[in-house]
């Protein structure tokens, strides 16, 4: 028998309280249909056994939320966009700004942080910082040690890899020469108020199973939290179709730029 409303409340109402994650904001149908098979996994028989599996402990929440894709990820994800990044957009915002403020929301375990602390080292040394920001405790845990899989460090270019990656007994740590740019703290995408005056955010394959309306409100929040010229940088399934009417110009796919009142960029039409 399939879960009762009342069911699916219990277990959002316990999961909130664990580990802050409101699964109300999630598109439910594709929500419930994960945890189901979730619980086939686990041989759990309703959502109660199902939490009793999982409610008390640290690595099974952790677990649990790597299952719905919330700490996917990898460094240099999508190639061709971290090229985009090196070669437009972070020569564009220096254009204005010779000490960058970057935020990674929803950053995981810090794998596109330490891309652009990579990318930044390298191409545009400065006093910059890159901020991480994630729900899950753990996975900050692993952000803060800089320790990647080899599946992680496969899109790495191999001038990067050398200078900022070294292999381990485990797979991959950062060097210490990226900590400089790089803080890392929990945080609720769908709950906090943001920091405001960044250059650039990147908030990447986090809102698959966001509601529209979360999203939309998310979006929102993150526009205010930019800086007058900033820019988003999102995931490569994750179009904002609303971009124009939440006040963003459209520019280079995926890249999504607060207006300068006055002012136009090179890149503004790009498509």
């Amino acid at each position: 028998m399939p879960p009762k409303t009342e069911d699916w409340t219990s277990f959002y109402s316990q999961m909130k309280k664990r580990s802050g994650l409101d699964l109300n904001l999630y598109k439910q149908d594709q929500l419930q249909r994960r945890i189901l098979g979730m619980m086939d996994t686990k041989g759990a028989k309703d959502l109660d056994g199902f939490w009793k599996i999982i409610g008390t402990s640290d690595t099974e929440v952790q677990w649990f939320m790597d299952k719905l894709a919330i700490n996917v990820s990898e460094l240099f994800r999508n190639p061709e966009k971290w090229r985009e990044m090196e070669n437009i957009i972070l020569p564009e915002l220096l254009s204005r700004s010779n000490r960058l403020r970057c935020w990674s929301a929803g950053c995981s375990y810090g794998a596109e942080a330490h891309t652009l602390a990579a990318i930044l080292d390298e191409k545009f040394s400065g006093q910059h910082t890159v901020m991480g920001s994630d729900i899950d405790a753990a996975a900050l845990d692993q952000a803060k040690r800089g320790e990647f899989t080899e599946n992680d460090i496969r899109f790495v270019p191999k001038n990067y890899q050398d200078k900022y990656f070294e292999r381990t007994a485990n797979g991959w740590q950062a060097k210490p020469s990226l900590k400089k740019y790089l803080t890392f703290k929990r945080g609720d995408l769908l709950a906090d108020r943001f920091e405001t005056g960044f250059d650039l955010i990147m908030c990447r394959n986090v809102v698959i199973y966001f509601t529209d309306a979360a999203k939309e409100n998310l979006y929102s929040k993150f526009f205010d939290a930019l800086k007058p010229g900033g820019i988003l940088f999102v995931g490569s399934t994750e179009r904002i179709f609303s971009a124009k009417e939440l006040g963003f110009t459209t520019t280079i796919p995926f890249f999504y730029q607060k207006p300068m009142e006055g002012k136009a960029t090179a890149w503004r039409n790009a498509s």
